[in-house]
Parts: C-alpha cells; sequence; structure tokens
C-alpha cells in the first residue's frame, strides 16, 4: 500500500504511516492520516486520525475525530474520541464525546466540553501562555 490511498466509501484521501516505517515532523493535513508504524510529531488540522493496533505515535493531535487503537503518548483535541480496549495513551485529551473501551490503559486527564466550553478552554491556555510569559 502506498503512502496516499483513497477511501472508497466518501473519496477522501487517506494518508498512511505503514507498519514498516518511521516519521519524525509535524503533519499539518486537510484529510485523513492512519498511524500503523511510527509517528514522532504533532498532526494538525486532520479530519480523523486513527493510531492502529500496532502503531505508535508520540506527539499531540488536533482533528475532527481519533480513534485509538495503539500507542500514544500525547494530547488530543478532538470532537470526538474513542479509545479501544488494546489501547495505550499517556497525555490529555479535550473532546466534545469520548469513549474508552473496557481494557484501554489510560493515564490521562479528560476535559469533555461543549463547543463553548471549548473556546473557554482555549482562552484558558492563552492566559496561562501570557502569564509564563511574564
Amino acid at each position: 500500500m502506498g503512502f496516499l490511498s483513497k477511501d472508497a466509501k466518501n473519496g477522501d484521501y487517506v494518508s498512511v504511516i505503514s507498519e514498516e516505517c518511521y516519521f519524525q515532523g509535524t503533519l499539518d493535513l486537510q484529510g485523513s492520516v492512519r498511524v500503523d508504524g511510527k509517528l514522532e510529531g504533532n498532526v494538525d488540522n486532520a479530519k480523523y486520525v486513527t493510531v492502529s493496533k500496532n502503531g505508535f505515535m508520540k506527539g499531540n493531535i488536533s482533528a475532527k475525530g481519533v480513534v485509538i487503537i495503539g500507542t500514544l503518548e500525547g494530547d488530543i483535541c478532538a470532537d470526538s474520541v474513542e479509545i479501544l480496549s488494546t489501547a495505550k495513551l499517556n497525555g490529555n485529551v479535550r473532546s466534545k464525546k469520548i469513549l474508552i473501551e473496557g481494557g484501554a490503559e489510560v493515564n490521562a486527564s479528560i476535559k469533555v466540553v461543549s463547543k463553548e466550553g471549548q473556546e473557554n478552554f482555549e482562552d484558558e491556555e492563552k492566559i496561562e501562555e501570557t502569564e509564563q510569559g511574564e
């Protein structure tokens, strides 16, 4: 399978970091990505991010939807998050909806917010950054 594959259901392209691949850096994409291999870096502005059963990611995710089946060391900011039974998560989660299956290893701070609450939470981060910079 190549780096890009077309999702037959909706015609979107999905970027794939295959099991044999190691990628370091930031991915800023408008589509979706599936991590089957190893990714060290952030994923920004994605539609959907999946860290598969054998996948490992160390970095932060900003996406519409996130599914963790493998290992993630980092923070998630998404509309919906699914952490499946084989997942290992170490980080923070900020989402409107979250599902955690039994058996998942989760060491995280979790904040479930409405759209308005999410905007307020982002304002809090800006205030904290300003205070730290003084």
